[in-house]
């Protein structure tokens, strides 16, 4: 037994032992290959015979997985991959910048940035949108929506004085005059070192009377008497029909002075003292129908401080026109302050 084999080194009985010990040298042999292939003995069903290592006769059974693929190369969004072994492919979560897998939603309120929405939600959604007021219901600043009888419609805004109502038929809203009692602010305005100041059309037949607030008033001198003359369209009237009376008392006399136009005034004198800006005069005045035609009335009163001066004051123009505005001013000095004229409801 001296004849190995190549190249597995098997012990081969050499011509001597053919006649002398044939039979063992036999089973020395059988043995050797016996060892040799046991690793080629039968594995479990559907498995394949694979090298376990670079020793020679060297196998081991496998699972039948292995196919004709060498290696797996994952990209995004598909992660894992490899080139030997069980291989793991997996995907990565979705964001808004990363592609991947991304989970549904039914909800309409989430703020999320990585959920998908569902039919569910988009229905939901869609109703709630079917449902709203759209936003070319309205087309002018100041409009108003309001239901009529079957669907949201506009109202478009009214004009400067109106105020909203309901119609004669208590079913929708509407714009018009007032109807109740109280004051509707027409204008309020500040001048300031101007020789005279001119209110155009603040007067109309929307009220039956007017008042005049002279919130604060004062002139260059505060001596100069304070003027008014009225306006119908853009005209200023400057005729003889100014007629007027008022009384004037002293805060340091119990005299009363009266003071009159006579029979031929160009305007009517509110006061014969204007103040100053730190003690300014302050009034007023009632207008009934101002703004129908007919002649036209005042009265009401104003005081000075700067001189504790106070007036009572009557006045009408004869002249029968239907009167929009007035002009204020000083007798020779500019003027400053504020004013403000409300409509008096019906």
């Amino acid at each position: 037994m001296s004849n190995p084999t190549t190249p597995f080194g098997w012990q081969m009985p050499t011509a001597t032992d053919l006649v002398t010990d044939l039979p063992a040298d036999f089973e020395v042999f059988g043995q050797a290959v016996a060892t040799s292939m046991a690793d080629l003995l039968g594995g479990p069903s559907g498995y394949i015979l694979a090298k376990n290592s670079a020793t020679d006769m060297d196998f081991v059974w496998i699972a039948n997985d292995q196919g004709d693929i060498t290696g797996v190369t994952a990209t995004s969004p598909l992660t894992g991959g490899g080139t030997s072994g069980a291989i793991t492919i997996g995907i990565q979560d979705a964001t808004t910048s990363v592609k991947g897998s991304v989970q549904l939603s039914d909800s309409t309120s989430t703020t999320s940035s990585v959920l998908a929405s569902t039919p569910t939600a988009t229905k939901s959604a869609y109703d709630l949108a079917d449902a709203a007021i759209a936003k070319s219901t309205v087309t002018t600043a100041g409009d108003i929506i309001y239901r009529n009888a079957t669907v949201p419609v506009r109202l478009g805004i009214g004009t400067a004085g109106q105020v909203l109502k309901v119609n004669s038929g208590a079913t929708a809203p509407e714009w018009g005059t007032s109807g109740a009692s109280g004051m509707t602010l027409v204008t309020r305005s500040s001048f300031s070192n101007v020789a005279s100041v001119t209110y155009d059309s603040v007067f109309s037949g929307t009220y039956t009377a007017y008042m005049l607030v002279i919130e604060n008033f004062f002139a260059a001198t505060a001596a100069d008497d304070i003027l008014m003359e009225l306006r119908y369209g853009s005209t200023t009237e400057t005729g003889t029909t100014y007629r007027y009376v008022s009384t004037q008392t002293a805060s340091s006399s119990s005299t009363v002075t009266g003071l009159n136009s006579g029979s031929s005034a160009v305007n009517f004198m509110l006061a014969d003292q204007s103040g100053n800006s730190a003690e300014p005069s302050r009034g007023h005045f009632i207008i009934p129908f101002a703004g129908h035609a007919g002649t036209f009335v005042i009265n009401g009163q104003i005081s000075d401080v700067e001189a504790s001066r106070y007036f009572n004051f009557n006045g009408t123009n004869y002249t029968s026109r239907t009167y929009t505005g007035f002009v204020l001013k000083s007798a020779a000095s500019n003027i400053s302050g504020t004013v403000a004229i409300y409509g008096l409801a019906e």
